[in-house]
């Protein structure tokens, strides 16, 4: 089919990102995040391309751990999110599949239904979101450790702020080991991307990195991470608009001087923000040109007049990813580059190499 839009993934720049984090954390053990479409990179063709090279993959849904499985996905997963259905926790439990526990009725309920399984008990230190609070943790521990019921258990929290200079991660970490303490010497797990990078005290048993395998990087600490999705869109026409003509929708763009203008086949309905400025950067022949008028749902424009090379309807730009920071874009559209990942719709076509 003739696409105008369309997403790029390079999985050898996901190997690369993957080996950034064994470098960082050569001690750790990785579960590497593939949930939300593998952070909008193809669940199933990201999820392949890890099998062997991942220790485990972390999804966020039951959902997520039956289709890979059903794709023949063998490696080892762990689920994040919630779960309290008995007969999926026994899907679980007979396809090497861990589960995150995050309350005591979740503990009880495992608990009850005599099939060992491999648990993380998640620990609430500061996020205050999903986990037990320390003291149920503590509970937990003491329904499920019970040697006659066979499971396999870890100790894992969330960090709420690693990527930015607060006194919080450490505030988290401390009061992580003070649980850590109390019970059996457990296999531990506290590092996302952010304190992969910047926590060394946090890697412990398993990372989990999420985000930097895809390329971005969520700390101000530099790293060699490679883009792994590039999303690109064709020219589909170009036109002279006089000094004093506006373009796009509601007029928030006039030419001060005559300019060329090019048509790109993308917009908000394939996921490039709406919200992006006038002047957000664009690659064409590897030259920046700034978007022009209001993003729509299937076009958006760009000014082209200070081309350096020819450039021809057909022609290929560059929405973000190689040549482009994603996370460039996202700072321009006043988000975060796991907003505009996972933000691309189904109607672009993910081409993998």
């Amino acid at each position: 089919m003739d696409y105008t839009a369309w997403a790029d993934i390079d999985l050898s720049a996901l190997s690369h990102n993957l080996s950034q984090v064994r470098r960082c954390a050569p001690h750790s053990r990785v579960v590497t995040m593939i949930k939300a479409n593998a952070y909008g990179h193809g669940l199933a063709e990201v999820a392949r391309h890890l099998d062997g090279l991942a220790d485990k993959l972390g999804i966020a849904r039951f959902s997520e751990a039956q289709h890979l499985r059903q794709q023949g996905i063998a490696t080892p997963l762990l689920l994040m999110g919630t779960l309290l259905s008995a007969e999926a926790l026994r899907y679980c439990a007979g396809n090497q599949i861990a589960v995150a526990v995050h309350t005591l009725d979740q503990a009880r309920l495992i608990a009850g239904l005599d099939t060992p399984m491999e648990l993380w008990l998640k620990i609430d230190t500061g996020m205050n979101r999903l986990g037990l609070s320390p003291e149920e943790a503590l509970e937990a521990y003491h329904l499920l450790a019970h040697p006659d019921q066979g499971h396999q258990l870890l100790l894992m929290t969330h960090f709420s702020s690693a990527d930015e200079h607060t006194p919080a991660t450490a505030s988290q970490i401390h009061s992580f080991d003070h649980v850590a303490q109390q019970v059996a010497d457990l296999p531990a797990s506290l590092a996302n991307s952010a304190a992969i990078i910047t926590q060394p005290k946090s890697h412990r048993d398993w990372v989990r990195p999420g985000i930097m395998l895809y390329g971005s990087n969520p700390t101000d600490q530099p790293i060699d991470l490679k883009p792994v999705m590039t999303l690109k869109a064709k020219i589909l026409a170009i036109k002279e608009v006089g000094a004093g003509n506006s373009v796009g929708y509601n007029r928030s763009w006039t030419a001060k001087e005559n300019s060329t203008i090019a048509a790109l086949g993308i917009g908000y309905g394939d996921g490039y923000p709406r919200q992006l400025p006038n002047g957000t950067p664009v690659l064409v022949n590897g030259q920046r040109f700034p978007i022009v008028g209001r993003i729509s749902m299937d076009i958006c424009s760009i000014d082209i007049s200070s081309a350096t090379l020819q450039i021809a309807v057909g022609d290929h730009a560059t929405l973000w990813g190689e040549g482009l920071s994603a996370d460039e874009i996202a700072s321009r559209a006043g988000t975060i580059s796991y907003h505009l990942f996972t933000g691309v719709t189904p109607r672009v076509p993910r081409h993998y190499r």
